[in-house]
């Protein structure tokens, strides 16, 4: 008898609550490593996100740079170019720079097929950011130039998705400036380039996406600003240091243009270089006998001697000279 009973003891299966427990831990197992591997997906597309961003922002940074490194720089403006626009727009509540900027510049490669080599190996080249129904682009115009529509024509190419801003300034030997126009000022002495890039895949949103921010100064040989704007801004530089009247603007560019000294009222000359009262603005060491007085500008020092004269120096002009211009 204890026979047959041990024999159906072994014969015995699971029970309901064997079963229930088992699928219990079962199911914990299964969203354990669904939650695995949850992260583990996500701590790759994350990864590949970044890596996308910073390609992204590195190739747009390389192309504009390499176009700007070789910007015509000519004598005749006509034939040199550098617009700096600045613009931006709001996204999620934060303003983004989108700047634009217009060069001309050598290039070896043509915009056309090698079987019409017309293009030669000068061309206007134009970037700005803008989007699509696929999200934000770097945009590239090419134009063989000079025509007679420097800021339009040629062939427009979207070069580098995910760009989402493009913020450029220019130096002009001082300070930073967010626009330049070299018909008024020449060409700048650099660039400062700002670039960035989402990776986001092309159609998706960029919200919550990584983003990659890269930067680099693109050092140039200036070509001096016109010598006309020169003689300007020296005169309102003047007029502004010395707290003349507006209406002498023209007298005191006027002066400079024919080498003479600028038309500067003195209250009192003081012989021994103490200060003397000119255009309503103490200047020490400003008189017969005083030493001179140097103003910095973009253009070069302006020394004015004792005298009263006023000559450029280090600008490459011979503003107040007298001399040929």
């Amino acid at each position: 008898m204890s026979l047959h009973r041990r024999h159906r003891s072994l014969r015995r299966g699971f029970t309901m609550l064997e079963f229930i427990l088992a699928g219990i831990l079962l199911a914990m197992v299964l969203v354990a490593m669904g939650m695995a591997m949850q992260q583990v997906v996500k701590s790759r597309n994350t990864t590949r996100g970044r890596v996308d961003a910073h390609l992204r922002a590195d190739a747009a940074l390389r192309m504009i740079r390499r176009d700007l490194v070789s910007l015509l720089r000519r004598e005749d403006l006509f034939y040199t170019r550098v617009l700096l626009t600045e613009n931006w727009v709001v996204r999620e509540g934060e303003q983004v720079s989108r700047d634009e900027i217009l060069v001309f510049n050598n290039r070896m490669q043509a915009t056309r097929d090698l079987q019409y080599n017309g293009d030669g190996m000068e061309f206007e080249t134009h970037y700005r950011v803008e989007n699509d129904e696929l999200g934000p682009m770097l945009w590239q115009r090419r134009d063989p130039m000079p025509d007679a529509y420097p800021e339009g024509g040629g062939i427009v190419t979207p070069v580098v998705e995910g760009i989402m801003g493009l913020d450029i300034t220019a130096w002009n030997g001082m300070e930073w400036l967010d626009e330049w126009d070299s018909d008024e000022s020449g060409i700048p002495w650099a660039f400062r380039v700002t670039v960035t890039a989402t990776g986001a895949i092309a159609g998706q949103p960029t919200t919550d996406q990584p983003i990659a921010t890269l930067r680099t100064v693109v050092p140039i040989d200036r070509s001096r600003m016109p010598l006309e704007v020169a003689d300007v801004r020296l005169a309102e530089e003047i007029t502004d240091r010395f707290l003349l009247d507006p209406a002498l603007l023209e007298d005191v560019t006027e002066a400079i243009a024919t080498g003479n000294a600028p038309p500067i009222p003195r209250s009192t000359a003081a012989g021994d270089g103490s200060a003397l009262e000119t255009g309503g603005a103490a200047q020490t060491g400003v008189g017969t006998g005083g030493g001179s007085r140097t103003i910095e500008t973009p253009a070069g020092t302006v020394i004015i001697g004792p005298d009263g004269n006023a000559r450029l120096e280090g600008g490459g002009a011979s503003s107040g000279s007298g001399g040929p211009r």
